[in-house]
């Protein structure tokens, strides 16, 4: 038993003059002599090769501390710190996948070790994966604040994706819209909080008509923004330019309905924009949805009052609704909804044909004249117009029907006067 202690002292006078072999050599004859003694034992021997490993360490002879610190963790598997420094070797070594497999098996056992998910954000980071890298810098602040190391990375991935998005700026300057959209994701990858990066991308993706992932973009945009600040504002302005964009494609195509959904999350957003109501409108006309259309148009004139355009699509709803009144013989609501159209599209020839027709069905012959007058003042040459009118006047030039009918009321309705057909037309 003396001589047991002789040998633990022995041991200890080796430590002390960091001889970490003979501390060694002594403490496996303690384990020889003293049995009993071997938990109280195998701890020191375990701190011998811990200090020799970190001494190994500094001298970045990787694989001999590798070797001390594993002999370490056999002694005390209980000791994660052990583990910790051979994954530290490991990474030094260039070792990766067993190092990943260790270091992701260290933090199942430890999830709350900040070290380990920061030494985890710098080899991701290494190989490019900025996304994980970013998750284990935040799973690390979230557990120390003011961890130096994170800290450090994370600034780095900042200027990292501020010098990305400015590069994507410059590319998308000069026309180069793939080539911005590649530096753009490269810089979300950097720092996917930051809203304006998602917002300059889904502009992007809708400029390259990309609309499923630019909405998705900027709707991520307006989550990462503060509420009413200008980033907000700007995220929300392109998600319903987005929309509308989309809206007009799926409108070329013939997709109609999809088009009017479209149209319908943005105004949820964005009611005060008349453009959007009046593509709505223009949906649901060719839908044949003429109570909507009409509905859309008429709000789309309260925002931009006496807009012409418009104003031509409100005419051209109640042009359609007095022709279907026609086919149904409703004369009387037909010519309401001409003189309605009229009102609002007084250029239009055809509103004045329609209703000529529909006061000639309810006997209103002198009036059904004076409106083919009127519409051959603003279309002389259109077939359906010439037909009706020599219909009505038999054996009378275009002049001469002008002459004797129109001439004082289009003077009173209309601007400028028509370019008729010779007297053979």
């Amino acid at each position: 038993m003396v001589q047991a202690e002789l040998y633990e002292q022995r041991a200890e006078a080796f430590l002390q003059l960091c001889d970490f072999q003979s501390a060694k050599l002594n403490l496996m004859k303690v384990l020889a002599l003293a049995p009993a003694q071997e938990q109280h034992c195998l701890a020191r021997l375990a701190l011998v090769l811990d200090l020799q490993g970190q001494s190994l360490l500094d001298q970045e002879l990787y694989s001999e501390a590798l070797k001390a610190f594993i002999q370490a963790a056999e002694l005390q598997p209980h000791c994660r710190v052990f583990y910790q420094r051979s994954i530290v070797c490991l990474a030094a070594l260039g070792e990766f996948p067993e190092f990943l497999r260790m270091l992701n098996r260290e933090l199942e056992e430890d999830v709350r070790n900040p070290d380990m998910y920061v030494l985890r954000a710098f080899f991701y980071k290494r190989f490019g994966q900025l996304a994980l890298c970013h998750q284990d810098i935040q799973r690390a602040l979230k557990l120390e604040p003011q961890h130096r190391a994170a800290q450090a990375l994370w600034q780095r991935l900042l200027r990292q994706g501020q010098e990305a998005k400015a590069q994507a700026v410059l590319k998308a300057l000069c026309g180069d819209l793939r080539g911005a959209l590649y530096e753009i994701s490269f810089a979300i990858e950097s720092d996917p909080l930051a809203a304006e990066f998602f917002t300059l991308r889904g502009t992007l993706l809708r400029q390259l008509k990309n609309f499923s992932a630019a909405i998705k973009d900027l709707v991520r945009a307006r989550e990462l923004s503060t509420v009413g600040s200008p980033e907000a504002r700007e995220a929300q302005r392109q998600l319903v330019l987005t929309y509308n964009d989309c809206a007009v494609h799926c409108y070329a195509l013939g997709q109609l309905d999809e088009a009017v959904k479209l149209l319908g999350e943005a105004l949820q957003n964005e009611r005060t924009e008349q453009g959007l109501y009046t593509n709505r409108g223009d949906c649901f006309f060719r839908l044949g949805e003429l109570t909507y259309a009409m509905a859309d148009y008429q709000q789309a004139l309260e925002l931009s009052p006496g807009n012409r355009a418009v104003q031509g699509r409100v005419a051209a709803v109640l042009h359609e609704k007095g022709w279907q009144d026609v086919a149904a013989r409703r004369f009387l609501q037909a010519e309401a909804c001409f003189s309605m159209a009229i009102e609002h599209d007084p250029q239009e020839a055809l509103h004045y044909l329609c209703r000529a027709v529909a006061k000639r069905c309810l006997g209103k012959v002198e009036s059904s004249k004076e409106d083919v007058a009127l519409s051959l003042w603003l279309s002389a040459t259109d077939s359906k117009i010439l037909c009706l009118a020599r219909r009505l006047f038999p054996r009378r030039t275009v002049q001469a029907i002008l002459r004797s009918l129109g001439q004082q009321t289009s003077d009173k309705t209309l601007q400028s006067p028509p370019r008729l057909p010779s007297d053979d037309a």
